[in-house]
């Protein structure tokens, strides 16, 4: 039986978030909201394709997009300046979004797509503390309710301590109703990252160090506190994640993890007994170091990688799969944050520009095939090859649809093999996960 929702929408308040004028009963914590909608005005074009080519009109089209997600059939039947009408029709439900869980036994289980906060760190422009806090809450509805911090993120630890607030207040709230429908809990992953250049940490300081990612995030234990070692000449590693295994025997955290190690060094780890349940490294089409040895041996130990840079901070993206203009050339990224620079090193080592677009050519030829964007082939192409669970930069909600789709298809053997035989004409980067960072 159809249903008809008909929202009032524009004109709102810049400052309004996308979702509160659409569904007031959300603010007021009503339980079905992230089950039944996930219809939200975002401010980010709309593109055809997501709309089953109806695209919205309006004097506000520049800065609103339909975002469709959670049913079947979603045709748009009118849309204007002042209202929008949505007829839904099908199947009123999907499946619940399928959830992770580590190998320790531990009672969290984390979507399937994380969150990254590492552009809060600085480097990415002026950063709304009032706007990411509504990103949050968007993707959080949505089911993605996994963020990636650190103790080295600048104010994201905190931010996210003021997020996990408002959010656990809002649940408190809820009246009832269907628990299926319930807000998820939150899941807060960070890192442990000693200056182990200035001093040696004793068990106190790492202690401390624990304590005040507990005290930013305002929890009484940490999630998971994933470790991280500048230079493997300097002892302590081991260590140091013994004391972290130990701070989890006192309840302090829940799981343990590391990040950027290779594999000889997530060995030493796990082989001194500390129960490590990730891995965080870069992997991407464009660097593919884990597939050498990290991926054999996390699989064997049901380790999860956690991996960034699984878009190249926006390289793998239709923004520069076109030739444009009356010279038929194609967009050159501007290079204006850390990340880009970082990723666009990859781009080098992976076989330059020539080697980028080709990449790019075969994902967009899959994209079009599936209906859906590269970023999205990307990210499902990472998520086929072992136990990887891709984190995605949040800056604002422009991802949030790409991350959706992504876990709503598969790609066929054939497709696989001709992503295959472009990756192979690849020579780089060589080494294992980090080890070029570190200057090996």
């Amino acid at each position: 039986m159809a249903t008809e929702l008909l929202l009032s929408s524009i004109p709102r308040p810049a400052s309004t978030p996308p979702y509160r004028s659409l569904l007031p009963s959300y603010a007021a914590a009503n339980p079905r909201i992230p089950k039944l909608s996930a219809i939200f005005l975002l401010r980010n074009p709309c593109h055809s394709r997501d709309l089953k080519q109806k695209r919205i009109r309006g004097q506000q089209k520049r800065n609103t997009a339909l975002l469709l997600h959670g049913y079947r059939g979603g045709v748009v039947v009118e849309a204007s300046a002042e209202e929008l009408a949505v007829q839904v029709s099908g199947q009123e439900e999907e499946e619940e979004m399928a959830r992770v869980k580590f190998n320790d036994g531990s009672p969290i289980s984390f979507a399937p797509i994380l969150n990254g906060c590492w552009t809060l760190a600085g480097g990415h422009g002026v950063i709304s503390e009032p706007r990411i806090l509504e990103t949050m809450e968007l993707y959080a509805a949505h089911g993605l309710t996994t963020f990636d911090t650190a103790d080295i993120y600048g104010p994201s630890e905190a931010i996210l301590g003021k997020f996990r607030q408002q959010w656990e207040n809002r649940k408190r709230n809820q009246s009832g109703g269907d628990v299926h429908h319930q807000m998820q809990d939150l899941q807060v992953f960070t890192k442990f990252v000693p200056n182990i250049f200035r001093q040696k940490f004793t068990p106190k300081l790492i202690e401390d160090g624990v304590r005040k990612s507990m005290a930013a995030l305002q929890v009484q234990k940490l999630d998971l506190v994933q470790l991280h070692w500048w230079d493997y000449s300097i002892p302590g590693m081991v260590d140091t994640a013994k004391v972290l295994m130990d701070l989890r025997g006192k309840g302090l955290i829940t799981s343990i993890g590391t990040t950027n190690m290779s594999t000889e060094a997530l060995a030493l780890i796990v082989d001194a007994g500390v129960p490590v349940v990730c891995n965080q490294v870069q992997f991407s089409l464009l660097d593919q170091r884990p597939r050498e040895l990290m991926l054999k041996y996390c699989k064997a130990r049901n380790i999860k990688l956690l991996t960034y840079g699984t878009l190249a901070g926006g390289l793998l993206s239709d923004r520069y799969s076109q030739k444009k203009g009356l010279f038929g050339k194609y967009t050159r990224p501007d290079l204006n944050t850390s990340s880009l620079q970082m990723y666009w090193r990859i781009v080098k080592e992976a076989g330059g520009e020539e080697h980028w677009h080709k990449v790019l050519s075969i994902l967009a030829e899959i994209s079009g095939t599936h209906g859906v964007s590269i970023p999205a082939v990307a990210l499902r192409w990472a998520m086929q090859q072992g136990p990887v669970h891709p984190i995605v930069g949040l800056r604002n909600s422009n991802h949030l649809h790409e991350n959706l789709t992504a876990l709503t298809f598969s790609l066929t053997p054939a497709e696989m093999e001709k992503i295959e035989a472009v990756l192979a004409q690849s020579p780089g980067p060589q080494g294992d996960c980090y080890e070029m960072e570190r200057g090996n």
